[in-house]
């Protein structure tokens, strides 16, 4: 139906939300630890805000929660026409048609008319990606008899959309973890200004008109400087699907300030002594730390024997700072009492957070990673860590070599190991979680001159230098080295990329029966002149491994009992897989690429297929996979795939994945165009 507009002035009622508590709470720390800060803070409030209500809002809609998005009603402007496909309008609509025809609706986009008891709600949808990706902007509007009500917080839209449903629902705990990660983005886009003038003088000083040249050249000067850590803490807004994306509670925003990778902070790794026959390790009869931290070792050891204990008893675990602070002396009370743990008073590590948090660089060299146990809910997760997941790390890299013996084509297609694992040994789940880490290679010793590491959702993070997407940045660099024009770019740069990626993922799940988690936050490609030169998959704590096909290749590993990593669910595997490569990792990529390109998304996936048809072909050269190909391209191809549901998990609460069924682009991927 078409509604004819008589323009009245606008009538909208007010959007001046008073400060939440958790916004309160952060202002506060700002007013008393940086002052001078305060004013960035009260100016980065409304950024913060909608940062997390429109990834909530864009979840929701891509969800299909409660049938929002499929019941919704489109409105669009056409000159002073609206037009809605609503087939009959009764009189409770009257206060909708009033209202919103004196609120400035553009003609260039579309809105999603939800009706929600005596009222309706707005959205306003800027694009619509493959599968289902929907993108909120400017202002969600609620409207009701008394006017319009642009929605500012996240937690006010989840209110409003499932009050109704609120006692079966796990509101209360999620509007907690939405508005504690409302202030946690106002904080970090407040240090972000300053920060960013810092870096743009440097450049200045440099001759760098984009982030790549600046760190370069900033490793031309200073050899120890690490453009790798550099990328993992330009990562500001975390996830790009989880409305949860800077949710971490039982942080103060203090301690959110000082061990979040986005301020740059460097802070301690402490040690603790725990009793051999009270700990799992992966060394055998080597110390934890003795062959990759051998300094911190000795000095630890030497302090226990100066304060009277049998050092000979002991083995050393590093502790995240806030860890031993925080857990360590409540959580292990008794065995602290009775010496089981002790802590190493004087022993300390300088460290900065990755853009995992609970992953830190040392200072010190080229040293390994350290992945520590922090128990703080983040994003959905409390970032503990599993006895599995310890003790599986050198498992995994054992069996991740094997396989790459074999596979000598994807030379480009790299593990970045895990090289010790350690546990508390305890029957108590919450003591077996976190006094546990594990080693990771450090990835800066792998690199070639000339070459970028860059953690995979570095890609979508805004430069501090020019202004574009880091992956913008490299599609400009890759243009000039190959003497392309920007619009000619995309595709080789994209083929190029997924040319290593994608028989990498594939190879792994046909043959092997591999499915690593191969989301962008799990990824690091390397590049070099705007060319991807070679790909890095890590964390190895969420892969699935269908078994029958490993054993198929005569690799026999015993994963510790009650490892998740380990399936007989076939569907398992290949959600796992599908999911976090395409879904999550491929699908910003293509996003990105359209929205610097202009092309349309359909003619990527079209590549995306195509590789997927010629990995699968070369593999079936190998005639005892084709029963797993057939598998394998059924799914990939299917209609519909699954998509996981990440607000459906926090509002049920439950433990489990949840998804929501969505197109696939791979379906209907038509002829490439060049």
């Amino acid at each position: 139906m078409t509604i004819q507009l008589i323009q009245r002035p606008a009538q909208l009622k007010s959007n001046q939300t008073s400060m939440i508590t958790e916004e309160i709470a952060c202002m506060r720390f700002v007013m008393k630890k940086m002052p001078s800060y305060v004013n960035h803070f009260i100016g980065s409030l409304e950024k913060g805000r909608k940062g997390i209500l429109h990834k909530l809002a864009s979840s929701i809609l891509r969800e299909n929660i409660n049938n929002i998005y499929s019941d919704a009603i489109d409105l669009k402007k056409i000159g002073s026409v609206f037009v809605m496909n609503l087939n009959v309008a009764d009189e409770s609509w009257r206060p909708f048609f009033n209202h919103i025809q004196t609120y400035p609706i553009r003609e260039d986009i579309t809105y999603k008319v939800v009706p929600i008891d005596n009222s309706v709600m707005v959205f306003p949808i800027a694009n619509t990606y493959a599968y289902q990706r929907i993108e909120t902007t400017d202002e969600i509007l609620y409207v009701d008899e008394e006017g319009i009500t642009p929605i500012t917080l996240a937690s006010d839209l989840l209110k409003k959309l499932f009050s109704a449903t609120a006692n079966r629902w796990n509101m209360d705990t999620f509007i907690k973890e939405l508005d504690n990660g409302t202030a946690n983005l106002t904080l970090a886009y407040m240090y972000e200004q300053a920060w960013k003038e810092t870096i743009q003088d440097e450049a200045k000083r440099l001759g760098s008109m984009d982030t790549l040249d600046y760190l370069l050249k900033k490793k031309d000067e200073n050899e120890s400087f690490s453009a790798s850590l550099f990328f993992e803490q330009l990562v500001l807004e975390g996830h790009h699907l989880h409305p949860g994306s800077k949710t971490k509670i039982g942080l103060t925003h203090e301690d959110v300030f000082r061990y979040s990778p986005e301020f740059h902070q460097v802070f301690q790794v402490g040690f603790v002594a725990v009793k051999k026959d009270c700990l799992l390790t992966t060394t055998g009869n080597k110390g934890v730390l003795e062959e990759h931290y051998p300094e911190e070792l000795e000095l630890c050891l030497e302090e226990l024997d100066g304060r009277g204990y049998d050092s000979a008893e002991y083995d050393i675990l590093p502790v995240h700072q806030w860890q031993y602070e925080h857990v360590i002396p409540k959580l292990y009370a008794d065995e602290v009492k009775n010496a089981d743990v002790v802590f190493i008073k004087d022993v300390k590590v300088g460290v900065e957070a990755t853009s995992s948090f609970r992953t830190v660089y040392p200072q010190k060299g080229q040293a390994p990673a350290l992945k520590l146990a922090v128990n703080s809910q983040m994003t959905s997760t409390v970032r503990s860590i599993s006895t599995q997941t310890a003790l599986n790390s050198t498992l995994f890299t054992e069996m991740m070599q094997s396989v790459m013996e074999k596979e000598a084509q994807l030379e480009n297609f790299q593990p970045l190991n895990e090289i010790v694992g350690a546990a508390f040994k305890s029957e108590e789940e919450g003591k077996s979680r976190n006094l546990t880490m594990l080693m990771r290679e450090n990835i800066d010793e792998k690199l070639q001159n000339g070459e970028l590491a860059i953690a995979g959702p570095a890609l979508y993070a805004q430069s501090p230098v020019s202004g574009e997407t880091v992956l913008a940045e490299l599609v400009n660099q890759y243009a000039e080295a190959n003497n392309l024009s920007k619009s000619r770019a995309a595709f080789p740069f994209f083929d190029d990329y997924i040319a290593a990626v994608i028989p990498g993922y594939l190879t792994l799940m046909v043959k092997y029966g591999i499915a690593l988690e191969g989301h962008l936050q799990n990824s690091i490609p390397v590049f070099k002149d705007g060319k991807l030169s070679r790909f890095f998959f890590r964390d190895w704590g969420g892969a699935r491994i269908y078994k029958e096909r490993l054993t198929q290749q005569g690799i026999a590993i015993q994963f510790t009992p009650g490892s998740m990593s380990v399936t007989d669910d076939l569907g398992e595997m290949h959600n796992k897989l599908y999911y976090t490569v395409f879904q999550n990792h491929l699908g910003e990529i293509i996003r990105q690429l359209v929205l610097y390109s202009g092309i349309k998304e359909e003619d990527f996936w079209s590549r995306v297929k195509m590789v997927c048809e010629e990995t699968l072909q070369s593999l079936s050269l190998q005639k005892d996979l084709v029963g797993n190909i057939e598998e394998d391209r059924a799914f990939l191809f299917q209609p519909v795939v699954k998509h996981k549901s990440l607000t459906t998990m926090r509002l049920t609460g439950g433990k489990g994945y949840c998804y929501s069924e969505v197109p696939n682009p791979l379906t209907d991927a038509g002829e490439l165009h060049d």
